[in-house]
């Protein structure tokens, strides 16, 4: 009966959707002076650093995180576990780095093959 009654009458929030009502974007004064070439450059500067190095940063405050409650469990039989946990992401953190450079060898190593 409710499912008839649902379908009959239909959500409630389609007539504003179907009407385009669209949100207005506001933009305050401070934002004004981001506009421009000089600011693209920097955002794609940012977003460059945050694709290479966002990654390690979430791990680094991930195993903080986990060390922290590995230092505060005081005689506890899952203390080890955390610790072995932060070992685990300086581990991957050192992967991430190896994987990296290795790849930035083989396409070094693929474009002096290219140039000959």
């Amino acid at each position: 009966m409710l499912a008839q009654r649902a379908a009959s009458e239909g959500p409630r929030w389609t007539r504003a959707v179907e009407t385009g009502h669209r949100i207005p974007l506001l933009r305050p004064a401070f934002f004004a002076h981001w506009e421009g070439k000089k600011e693209e450059k920097r955002v794609k500067g940012f977003l460059r650093l945050f694709m290479n190095y966002g990654l390690v940063a979430s791990i680094v405050v991930w195993a903080a995180v986990v060390g922290m409650m590995a230092y505060r469990l005081n005689e506890s039989p899952w203390r080890w576990a955390f610790v072995a946990l932060v070992f685990g992401g300086i581990g991957t953190i050192a992967g991430i780095f190896w994987i990296r450079k290795y790849v930035d060898r083989q396409t070094k190593a693929s474009e002096q093959g290219s140039q000959q």
